[in-house]
């Protein structure tokens, strides 16, 4: 039989072994799963670019997403500010006519508005910028239509038999 010693230190050798990921799946060996990502934000914003800006736009109008959100590595985020990024610049940008506005793109139940983000958006406005948020798809576009920025949908003939 082993020392007491011996055990021990095979012991101490087997704790301090971690499985790596390619391991863990060649062993298949069970995992937690992965919390998804709360993504909704994101999912209407590439809903309204897919959807309703790329084919309603009206003639001569500018749309662009600023990326500005989102996590990123500290040192990524000391490139972004050396280069003159700015916290709480809104989501979407457009200019038509001389006429500039920033759109903030928000959850629809339960998204805030940061306090970068209503400073960004008061000097915004004092530059003479006009600037609104949206919280879900249906306000964005509705935002957009009001500022003239998309062309009206057409109703398919469901829609006018409902209305």
């Amino acid at each position: 039989m082993p020392s007491y010693y011996a055990r021990t230190l095979r012991l101490r050798k087997a704790a301090r072994w971690q499985a790596t990921p390619k391991i863990v799946r060649l062993l298949g060996i069970p995992t937690k799963p992965k919390r998804k990502l709360k993504t909704e934000e994101h999912d209407a914003q590439v809903e309204l670019f897919r959807d309703h800006i790329r084919p309603r736009l009206v003639e001569g109008v500018v749309v662009f997403a600023i990326p500005n959100g989102g996590h990123r590595a500290k040192r990524e985020a000391i490139k972004i500010k050396e280069e003159g990024g700015e916290p709480g610049v809104p989501d979407i940008f457009a200019i038509h006519l001389g006429q500039v506005y920033f759109l903030e793109m928000k959850k629809a139940k339960g998204g805030r508005v940061s306090r970068d983000q209503r400073a960004m958006m008061a000097r915004l406005t004092a530059a003479g910028a006009i600037c609104a948020v949206a919280k879900g798809l249906d306000e964005a576009v509705r935002q957009l239509e009001a500022w003239g920025l998309l062309e009206c949908a057409v109703a398919t003939g469901a829609e006018e038999m409902a209305a």
